[in-house]
């Protein structure tokens, strides 16, 4: 089995990362292979199983995995489908330092003790601000600092300020409906989605909601969408329509309800009001 080493593959051209896009196709799999660094990596086109410690997982465009130094992986991409993902590489104590100084206590991302790493779907919006910054690592200079900004950058995105606000002596099994209720695959399926997350029956649920968290099932899950969809409003040119039906919200109408009940004004007047307006160096010659 392929074991690469960073010190031997790059270190003496590149010592603090790597980052590169890179291209699978069925005639050209990547081979079952580890490593002695760390490395993140997205899909940015196409699907494949990733064989990953023993364990098939399918890939499509979106997905995001951590991998750490003791996994071994491989990428078999699906019949007529090529592979593009953006792939970031770096020492293993670059992460283990910002771990220490950032992140004290994070049980996932590169820290995770589950058999297969941590991973998740990024929004297309999410998607193209990881590409750019990925971009923009790329040209840079070979210094610790730039590394180490773009993981904090991640890092911090895929920290959820909404996840923060959930509860810490809550039960388990609530803890973990919660968290990933917050995932647009999951909140979009609605409260019935939530309850099979939970995995308990509706009324212990709704209990349990009212007493941790001051609301019922279907609040909460109003609530995620409703944050989510004032996200999209402010970071994205998508219509009020797809953002409804993202939000798994079919009738326009109720969603109009649960926004301005949420943030006190339609949809359509938030948009234009957390619009950003670029200004060229001639228009703002005007302006002032």
């Amino acid at each position: 089995m392929l074991k690469y080493s960073w010190r031997s593959a790059v270190a003496d051209k590149m010592p603090f990362f790597h980052a590169a896009r890179s291209l699978a196709t069925r005639r050209n799999p990547v081979p079952l292979h580890g490593h002695d660094f760390a490395e993140i990596f997205w899909i940015d086109g196409g699907r494949a199983i990733h064989r990953i410690n023993g364990r098939n997982v399918p890939l499509a465009a979106g997905d995001l995995v951590m991998m750490r130094p003791t996994d071994y992986h491989a990428f078999d991409p699906l019949i007529d489908q090529e592979l593009q993902m953006t792939n970031i590489a770096f020492p293993a104590e670059t992460y283990h330092f910002l771990r220490k100084r950032y992140f004290p206590g994070i049980a996932w991302a590169f820290w995770s003790r589950e058999q297969t790493p941590f991973s998740l779907h990024l929004e297309p919006v999410q998607r193209e601000r990881f590409n750019r910054w990925a971009d923009i690592l790329a040209q840079s200079p070979q210094k610790r600092i730039h590394i180490e900004r773009f993981l904090i950058d991640v890092l911090t995105d895929l920290t959820s300020k909404d996840e923060d606000t959930i509860p810490r002596d809550i039960p388990d099994w609530l803890s973990h409906a919660c968290h990933e209720i917050h995932k647009p695959e999951n909140f979009s399926k609605g409260v019935s989605h939530f309850l099979k997350l939970a995995n308990r029956s509706r009324e212990h649920v709704a209990r349990s909601c009212k007493e941790s968290l001051g609301m019922s099932p279907t609040e909460y899950v109003n609530e995620i969408r409703m944050v989510y969809a004032a996200r999209q409003l402010e970071m994205s040119n998508r219509s009020i329509l797809e953002i409804a039906l993202d939000c798994g919200i079919e009738n326009l109408s109720h969603f109009y309800k649960l926004f301005r009940k949420r943030h006190g004004m339609p949809p359509r007047l938030y948009k234009i009001g957390h619009r950003v307006i670029s200004m060229t160096p001639e228009s703002a010659k005007r302006q002032g």
